[in-house]
């Protein structure tokens, strides 16, 4: 009788360690609030946060019906040396627009190494509850479910306070607050980005130099339309640039337009934002159809990328 107790009771044990190491392995620890050193999956925390976005951006439909995991988690970084949103994002594979939410930041190019932000596990924005705004029309506002808005935000019923802020998923701001928070400046004309800002071999001198704007390949002939409102300072033929238009802008702000087939504007003239001023072309030093773009202040380039309105959309 003592030995099948016995043998009961090592049953018993070995099956409490078994169902725990089941248990181990197959849950995730609860990794909110964590720091975490790098944004890469060498980080035990920042591998499961970056396992959950990737789920969540995989499966998420906004259809509901238990389509998604309610258990939002943040994790917490400092900003290090070279960072940027932009680049957080793409690390992530979070929208820009979800990273300034949960940060409340005002300013996509204003973040010093040594701030702390939160990075949180699913795609979305917080949004503040407007007077008379239900459950249902917000929803409806931004293509989700009602439910789970519901889930996310672990509401009791499906009443809502104004002024309360409530995470929707998937969420992106609206115009005016893009235009607020990321940039004054439009994409002069959408394509393939074929070469980026700094240093480069030229593809036809074959010289290591600073390429001081973006290419952007499109066909011969789409419309190129002004990144900004301003003053035209020059509209013309320029070294390699070929046919080239330069625009002023309020603050010391310039942009210039290279390689273009055809000049839509004149010197002097006073151009609004997204008006045609010429068309994309291969004059100049180029290999192929497409627009050189610069942005500058006080003659100094800057990389447009941080400048840009639209560019980081998904």
């Amino acid at each position: 009788m003592i030995k099948i107790r016995k043998r009961w009771y090592l049953f018993f044990v070995l099956l409490v360690i078994v169902i725990f190491i089941i248990f181990s392995f197959f849950s995730k620890p609860d990794y909110n609030g964590k720091y975490i050193n790098s944004l890469s999956p060498e980080d035990k925390i920042a591998r499961l946060l970056l396992e959950d976005i990737k789920e969540f951006n995989e499966e998420y439909s906004g259809k509901g019906g238990g389509s998604i995991n309610s258990d939002l988690k943040i994790v917490l970084y400092k900003i290090k040396p070279g960072d940027s949103l932009w680049n957080i994002a793409k690390k992530t594979g979070l929208n820009i627009d979800t990273l300034l939410s949960i940060n409340n930041l005002k300013n996509v190019h204003i973040i010093q190494p040594g701030t702390e932000i939160r990075i949180p596990n699913k795609d979305g924005i917080f949004y503040k509850v407007k007077p008379g705004e239900t459950i249902e029309s917000i929803a409806k506002r931004f293509k989700v479910s009602a439910e789970d808005i519901i889930n996310i935000n672990e509401l009791s019923d499906e009443s809502l306070k104004e002024g309360e802020d409530i995470f929707i998923p998937k969420g992106r701001f609206d115009l005016k607050q893009r235009i607020s928070l990321l940039g004054r400046f439009l994409m002069p004309v959408f394509g393939r980005i074929t070469s980026g800002f700094g240093w480069r071999r030229h593809p036809i001198t074959k010289r290591r130099e600073f390429h001081t704007g973006i290419d952007i390949a499109n066909a011969y002939g789409t419309p190129v339309r002004a990144a900004e409102s301003g003053k035209v300072i020059f509209a013309g033929w320029y070294r390699g640039y070929g046919k080239m238009v330069i625009i002023k802008h309020f603050g010391g702000y310039s942009t210039r337009y290279g390689h273009l087939s055809k000049i839509k504007v004149k010197y002097g003239q006073r151009v609004r934002q997204g008006r045609i001023i010429g068309y994309i072309g291969k004059t100049g030093l180029t290999t192929g159809p497409h627009l050189h773009f610069e942005i500058r202040r006080y003659g100094k380039p800057l990389n447009p990328f941080f400048l840009l309105r639209f560019y980081a959309r998904k």
